[in-house]
């Protein structure tokens, strides 16, 4: 029992964990629906976790010394409108998965959200009581809860917006901007919305240092600035040279009424600058080391 099992390695996280993790020889990716993973095949493995006890059946056999579950649908408005199928992937797959870690004495690190709040205050802490509004944020409460209920050596890491170039699949915040510029289309960006945003390069160093780490609990990766999406978008059109005068401005009510994406989730890091060796940078260094010109390794 010496290997890790990373799932979810054809997302845009995942896939940059797995660019990070593959050479060593004691490493399993599990991919999803966008396919195999063109770094080490012959290490991956499929599964379709609508299917809940299919990461279980993959555990069971394999008998991982940690699994960093990374694998879920992680659109709240995908999850809004296949709520059934969410649940099953992001809180019954887990439960599963969580109950056969203990079985075979695994550390299990769950990526989570910061839609497990309403977003009404901000800067949360991990203490802080989670209180969704939207079906994605109620299945990963779900799933956090259950995690810890069933496997002893749980790490819940709740995960910031990401930014960054994908390093296979899956796309971020910051891809899509730069993608509206370059068609020269209109770039529409909440002024209300608050994040801490971190760079896709610091989140994984931070992930995989957790993976060795005496750490158990709850712990919050985000970036260390608070920040609107608009101010977001225009610090990394300025940082890379892009005209930034497509980006408007608008009120998230506009676009969803209801209030079903939380307004402000921007998170306290205090917790991962004291206990993690990963230094956390604020947005424009992110920017500069995830949109380097060249980047040799990670």
């Amino acid at each position: 029992m010496s290997s890790i099992l990373v799932t979810g390695i054809s997302g845009f996280i995942g896939g940059h964990v797995w660019a990070a993790l593959a050479e060593r020889e004691d490493i399993q990716g599990v991919y999803g629906a966008s396919g195999e993973v063109p770094l080490r095949p012959e290490r991956q493995l499929h599964a379709d976790l609508s299917i809940i006890d299919s990461l279980a059946r993959i555990v069971a056999k394999m008998e991982p010394r940690c699994i960093l579950h990374l694998a879920a649908i992680s659109s709240p408005i995908i999850c809004g409108k296949q709520s059934l199928l969410c649940w099953r992937v992001n809180h019954a797959a887990v439960r599963e998965l969580a109950r056969a870690a203990q079985q075979v004495g695994a550390r299990l690190i769950l990526a989570s959200s910061d839609q497990v709040f309403d977003g009404i205050r901000g800067n949360y802490r991990e203490g802080d009581t989670p209180d969704p509004i939207n079906v994605y944020g109620e299945t990963k409460k779900a799933a956090e809860r259950v995690a810890f209920s069933l496997c002893d050596d749980t790490i819940v890491a709740r995960i910031n917006i990401a930014f960054g170039r994908p390093k296979f699949f899956g796309s971020s915040f910051s891809e899509w901007i730069l993608a509206k510029e370059e068609r020269g289309e209109p770039i529409t960006l909440f002024n209300d919305q608050y994040r801490s945003p971190i760079d896709v390069l610091t989140l994984i160093h931070a992930l995989i240092e957790l993976i060795d780490h005496p750490f158990k609990g709850i712990i919050h990766l985000g970036g260390a600035n608070r920040v609107n999406r608009v101010t977001f978008g225009k610090m990394l059109l300025r940082h890379l040279g892009r005209d930034s005068s497509g980006i408007f401005e608008m009120q998230s009510s506009k676009l969803d009424p209801e209030g079903t994406i939380p307004v402000d989730t921007s998170f306290d890091i205090t917790l991962a600058n004291t206990v993690l060796d990963t230094p956390i940078p604020g947005i424009e260094e992110g920017i500069r080391i995830t949109y380097a010109p060249q980047q040799n390794g990670i």
